[in-house]
């Protein structure tokens, strides 16, 4: 069964029944990819068709290699049912992680399982062709090294850093020229169904989909690296807003009495007091009053610039200085977060990112301030967690995100 572009292949089918019977699979193949392993009798509550035409068609996805039988559920009563999933090589799915610095590439089955060996490669992010054209090349090049038929690898995500419009394709911060949409730029260099979203919101969905307690509905994702990435899950469903630009809430100029300018342009942005790039700025000037810290000679050993991660690392191995920009920083994150706690009143609010490594030096300032800025009602409910998915949670949201709109144009 052919999965690349459906809508192609239901225009060279003749009959009614024909297409009929290929959009039921596809269905079956969608909730095999976004549920994991199902029941027949659960598939045909799931994606309503009935109990005799799903075994037929799993019957038939079985001997044409996409599913496979994976042993037996538990019991409702009488005979234990057969589980059906996915076979392994049923599909592939590329992940691409975008930052302004880097670019890591993994190929992933469509059970979410990593495939091949992870790639990285430095790059400088920014609105030039050239650089669109070796992010496009390296992309080829470990396609190639892979060994997978070009045509298993159905659907490519990219999670990407900026002002980030998932539905129109475009990203209005990076990888922006000519007059076609990046999406449009993609698809054309492909040939295979593009997926992009923001990292924030990516990262966010990645944690729900595959690190969390499903009984969470309303989810707030905040990701700390070099800037501060806001996703929003309500109701299950990620949160886009109207022009695809949720989640921009760094940008919120909580803090106009500093006089600290932020890089959109507004000053006391969150994001000019909290963000790696922020933290940063406060360990230069930290190493200049005391060159003889952990902090000062962690950076003195290291090549290249300060990292928002070496301030980490200083913290963990006891340097005060490095603990107290944390906490500061925390504070300020923490104040921001209440106002999120009084807006939308989440269950579970994610911290993760590079600086979210800090663990408690992090989470306790943040704690501290939301017992001083949030209701107490409001905030009762709303549990603070570090994320799970830790380096890979970029990669694994490019894959969450083509999870959640795989065949959503086939079958909706």
């Amino acid at each position: 069964m052919h999965l690349i572009n459906p809508q192609e292949i239901i225009q060279k089918m003749d009959g009614v029944v024909e297409i009929k019977s290929y959009l039921n699979k596809i269905k079956i193949i969608k909730n095999l990819y976004t549920k994991g392993a199902n029941t027949a009798s659960e598939i045909c509550a799931e994606v309503g068709i009935s109990l005799p035409t799903v075994n037929s068609l799993l019957g038939d996805l079985i001997s044409s290699g996409e599913v496979i039988k994976q042993g037996r559920a538990e019991s409702q009563g009488g005979r234990k049912p057969d589980l059906y999933r996915l076979a392994p090589d049923a599909f592939y799915v590329l992940s691409v992680d975008l930052s302004k610095f880097n670019m890591n590439l993994a190929l992933y089955s469509c059970n979410q399982t990593l495939t091949t060996k992870k790639e990285s490669h430095r790059i400088n992010l920014d609105n030039e062709k050239e650089t669109f054209e070796r992010i496009c090349t390296l992309i080829e090049a470990y396609l190639e090294k892979t060994g997978i038929p070009a045509h298993k690898v159905i659907a490519m995500g990219f999670s990407m850093p900026g002002l980030t419009d998932s539905i129109g394709g475009v990203n209005y911060t990076y990888l922006r020229y000519g007059e076609k949409t990046l999406l449009e730029n993609l698809e054309s260099r492909f040939s295979k169904k593009i997926f992009l979203e923001n990292d924030a919101r990516a990262m966010t969905l990645a944690e729900y989909k595959f690190a969390t307690d499903h009984s969470y509905k309303n989810v707030l994702g905040l990701f700390i690296g070099w800037g501060i990435g806001l996703g929003i899950i309500i109701d299950g469903k990620l949160y886009q807003g109207a022009s695809g630009f949720a989640g921009e809430f760094s940008h919120s100029p909580i803090f106009e009495s500093r006089d600290v300018t932020c890089i959109c342009g507004k000053k006391g942005c969150l994001e000019a007091v909290a963000s790696g790039t922020a933290i940063v700025k406060m360990a230069e000037e930290a190493i200049k009053l005391d060159k003889d810290s952990i902090l000062a000679r962690m950076a003195r050993t290291q090549e290249g610039d300060i990292m928002p991660n070496l301030v980490v690392d200083a913290a963990l191995s006891g340097d005060q200085r490095a603990i107290t920009i944390l906490s500061e920083a925390g504070l300020d994150l923490g104040r921001g977060i209440s106002m999120l706690i009084q807006v939308l009143n989440p269950e579970l609010i994610i911290i993760g990112g590079s600086v979210a490594e800090a663990n408690q030096y992090l989470i306790t300032p943040i704690q501290q301030a939301l017992n001083i800025y949030s209701m107490a009602k409001s905030r009762e409910k709303s549990k603070i967690a570090l994320y799970q998915l830790g380096e890979d949670v970029g990669l694994l949201g490019g894959v969450a995100v083509v999870n959640e709109k795989l065949f959503e144009d086939v079958i909706n």
